[in-house]
């Protein structure tokens, strides 16, 4: 049995498959993962409906967010949910639970946009506003039209209301109003 010698043209080739597999599999190690969703939501095709779906966003190994609903139905780029509701986890590992009536998750976008009667509970303060969404980009939840913060006989009113997931923090950007029941 006799073996050829490889050419240099045998060898490129040779280089570059092996070259080509150790450059994938470093891609597939390094990748950071984005968003991760059940099957049953990948899988949604126009028109069909999802009972209970659930997609989740990892950073790493960390929980990011959870969305939950009654029923999924995609339309489009968007998926049109009933009964949304989320979970944004903060850096602090506290969750921030979010429900509405309505919302939809925009895919391409990367954003979860919450319709009617949009409640928040945050550290013992209730938010509610008719209209919010979340930028999984910023890491944000966004109330950009009235909103209501009340706890304990306190209640805060204005526009435009940002909640930071890193930082945890809430920040108001107009039309701030506070007033304070006294107890009896």
């Amino acid at each position: 049995m006799r073996v050829s010698k490889l050419t240099p043209l045998k060898w490129l080739f040779l280089t570059l498959s092996v070259t080509s597999i150790f450059y994938t599999v470093f891609l597939i190690v390094m990748s950071k993962p984005g968003i991760k969703q059940v099957a049953d939501v990948v899988a949604l095709q126009a028109g069909s409906k999802v009972v209970n779906p659930d997609m989740t966003e990892y950073d790493g190994d960390q929980l990011v967010w959870r969305l939950k609903a009654d029923t999924a139905q995609e339309q489009g780029e968007a998926v049109l949910l009933e009964q949304p509701r989320l979970s944004m986890v903060l850096n602090t590992g506290e969750h921030l639970p979010i429900q509405a009536v309505q919302g939809e998750f925009h895919k391409d976008k990367q954003v979860v946009f919450l319709h009617g009667d949009v409640l928040v509970d945050y550290q013992n303060w209730n938010l509610s506003s008719d209209y919010m969404f979340y930028t999984q980009r910023n890491g944000e939840l966004i109330a950009p039209k009235k909103f209501i913060l009340k706890q304990n006989g306190i209640m805060v009113t204005g526009t435009d209301l940002h909640v930071f997931r890193d930082e945890g923090k809430v920040q108001v950007m107009q039309g701030v109003h506070m007033r304070i029941e006294e107890a009896r």
